[in-house]
Order: C-alpha cells, then structure tokens, then sequence
C-alpha cells in the first residue's frame, strides 16, 4: 500500500486525540474564512488564541483547553498557531487584504506581549495560554510571518528619503524568486505554502510586466525624446544605465556571437557525444572560464586558475565514468556552493565578493546563469544561496550590502529574461 503524502498519527490515544481536536480548530476557521469578515474573525483569534475566555463555540473552546494541556503543547500549538494564520490570510483575494489581516494579526500578538508582562494576576489558563503566545514570537513561524509583513507592505520601503539607511530585510518584496526559502520553513504549513506560491507568481508576473513597460518606454524615448506624457517606473533598484547594462548582457549577444542562452545549447549538444566525466570537466571549464576574460590579465589568470582546479579535484572518483544527468546536476550543485556559499552554518563567500569586486555584479551573475542554462535543475540550489546571503545580512543597511543588493537584481533580470515569459529581444533590435 501507497502511504506517500498521507499523516501517520501514532497510536497513543492521546496524540490521537489532540489530532482530533486541531482538526476542529482548523475546520473551524476554515468556515470562519468563507462567512465572515477579517475583523470578525480576527476578534475570534483574540478571545480564542490571546484573552483564552469564553468562546463563543464550547466545543472549540474546549479543544484549545485539551491542547494547552498536553505534556509538549509548544510545538503543536505553534503549528496550530501558524497554521491558522495562514487560512486567514490565504482566503484573502485583494493584496490589501491580505494586508488588512496580517496587520492586525500582528497587532495582537504584539498587545499579547505588552499582556504577558503583567500576567501574573491572570487565571492560570489565560498564563499558560499568554506563556504559548510568547514563545511563539520567538520561533521561526513567527519569523516568517514578520517576512509576509515585509513582503505584502510594500509601503515600508518608502517610509524614508534615505532607502540605503534601511536594513536590506525590507527588500525581501522584491525578489519573488527568493520567496520560498525567505517566508518557508520545514514546518510551514499546507496554507503558509500555498500562500507563499500564489504570491509568489503574482509579483513575478507584476515584475514582469513592470520590466517589459519600462524598457518599452526607454526605447519610445530614444526614438522620440518629445513625446513624455506617458512615463513609466523603473520596477528594479538599478540605475537607468545600470537597468539597460543588464537586459544587453542577459538578452543580447555577448559570447562572440551568441547570446548565452544559444552559447549554452552549444555546449550541450556537445555533451550529448560519450565521453568520460574528466573530458566533461575541462570542456566544462572552457564553458564556464570565458566569464573571466576581462581587461585585467592578473585577474584572468587568478579565477581560471581557482575554477580549474576546483573542477579538477571534484569527484575525482568518477573521472573514468562516462558523464550522466546525475553527474552533471552533481557538478552544478557543487559549483554554485564554490562559487556563491555553503550554507548558513559555513556562510564564508569571500570567493563569491572577490568574484563580483572584480567582474562586477553583471559578468559574475552571467557566470551563474551559464551554469543553470545548462542544467536548469540545479535553480532553486542557486536560489537557497542567495536566500542564505540575504539571511546573514538582513539586518545590515542597505549602503553596506550594496554589492549583495546589485547581484541579486542582476539575478531577478536574467532569470526572468531567461526562464520567465518576458520577451525584451526588441529593445535589442531597435
């Protein structure tokens, strides 16, 4: 029998039994969700989750009672907790409601912070319940919440004339494809991650649209600087220049006379031919090394050299073994921890600065694009990098993570010239 994607509740009656009772809660707001208002079901969070008085359904009332109860409550009730978070959010259609309800979701947990501080003349259910709450804003669920916040508030972006002075954190709206390992986390629930795809392609679609408007409008400028009537937003953090560099690099011909999508099919029609995993490596090299070819030679020679040798010595085990999709996704997985970073227990990147110090943020994020152009498998391996990297420095100002700010732009423009339903070829043929 097929036991795939089914939850295996142990047998101990009591597990059993506080299953049965978080079913309740969630069919419960599952209902809430289709019949009443955000505010009014925002009020039944309070009573039930925060002030722990009398329901106004006994029999939920008394689910939340058995659960509190339970010898390791934290974790579930965390779960509990986040889970219907998200069915409220989840069942909201507008972006401003969506907004609407995690603002005031998070109105109340603040207040349940301000409530627990002076707690102690309150019935021990209501303590127990405020300790819960507690804990909960501290754990990684409500860190991916605050993130939601980021996300879906744009405003908070704008509320400064001095963007730089801000921590890169409120950036995290702009980069749809980080989404998934910014505001997911191994406990997420099904809700949280639905909620997280369904805006997740909404704001790639936006930026999309955004991007293919403004390069339009660029284009109509040069062919007609009188007409200005009709402006348009430049939708990414680069500069004007900055933005034309970009689309020019990841859309037009810049591998002799080839873009890097067609130099990339090159290779791996070549790849097609047996040949052992070792041959694979040094043709891999001469794909990848052209990135380096750059005015200064001392800087030619010091990254052909680190990206040589690195290859050389991976896996050499399988230097005689004839080169397979596995082997190849194997080699790319590896490069993309060389070349960006490990994870967030091992974050050094030096490579990966002195890479972007020397080649700038465009040639370095053409480098990685070579390498998911031809194993297209390994994108969210690189996406988990970058999501690493604005972890560790979320909380640093923007002025200072500037080179980290300019490549995941850079990022955001090839992966949608290149993998997204953006067309920009006319801006190149004008």
């Amino acid at each position: 029998m097929n036991y795939k994607g089914k939850k295996i509740i142990p047998k101990d009656s009591g597990y059993q039994q506080i299953y049965r009772e978080e079913q309740k809660i969630y069919n419960h707001f599952l209902e809430l969700v289709l019949t009443e208002s955000i505010e009014q079901i925002v009020e039944r969070f309070r009573i039930l989750f925060i002030q722990y008085s009398l329901y106004q359904i006994p029999e939920i009332s008394t689910a939340m009672g058995r659960i509190i109860q339970f010898p390791e409550c934290e974790e579930k009730f965390n779960a509990i907790l986040n889970r219907c978070c998200y069915i409220l959010i989840n069942h909201q259609q507008l972006p401003q409601d969506k907004k609407n309800a995690l603002k005031q979701l998070m109105n109340l947990f603040e207040q349940a912070i301000d409530k627990s501080e002076s707690s102690c003349y309150e019935p021990d259910e209501t303590k127990k319940m405020l300790e819960l709450i507690n804990c909960f804003t501290q754990s990684q669920e409500y860190l991916s919440l605050k993130r939601m916040v980021e996300v879906i508030n744009l405003s908070s972006a704008n509320n400064t004339n001095d963007p730089l002075k801000q921590p890169l954190k409120i950036l995290n709206s702009h980069y749809p494809y980080l989404y998934k390992y910014l505001l997911i986390n191994p406990k997420s629930s099904k809700e949280h991650q639905q909620a997280v795809r369904k805006m997740q392609v909404e704001k790639q679609q936006k930026y999309e649209i955004d991007l293919s408007h403004y390069v339009t409008h660029q284009v109509r400028l040069q062919l007609s600087p009188v007409k200005r009537s009709i402006s348009a937003t430049n939708p990414t953090l680069l500069s004007n220049d900055e933005l034309l560099l970009s689309i020019k690099q990841f859309v037009g011909k810049v591998e002799g006379n080839e873009t890097y999508r067609d130099y990339a099919k090159r290779f791996l029609a070549y790849t097609t031919v047996p040949q052992p995993y070792h041959l694979f490596k040094d043709s891999f090299y001469e794909y990848l090394s052209t990135s380096f070819d750059v005015e200064s030679h001392r800087i030619q020679v010091k990254f052909k050299n680190k990206l040589y040798n690195y290859l050389q010595n991976l896996m050499p085990d399988s230097d005689e073994q004839l080169l397979n999709e596995s082997l190849m996704m194997k080699t790319c997985h590896q490069l993309l921890i060389f070349l960006i970073v490990h994870g967030p227990k091992q974050p050094q990147h030096f490579f990966f600065i002195n890479l972007i110090g020397n080649l700038g943020p465009v040639i370095t994020t053409g480098l990685l694009l070579k390498i998911l152009l031809v194993c297209q498998q390994v994108r969210p391996n690189l996406e988990k990098r970058f999501a690493f990297l604005f972890k560790h420095y979320e909380f640093s100002t923007q002025n200072k993570v500037q080179w980290l700010v300019k490549v995941l732009e850079n990022m955001q423009i090839a992966l949608s010239t290149n993998f997204g339903r953006i067309d920009l070829s006319f801006f190149l043929s004008r």
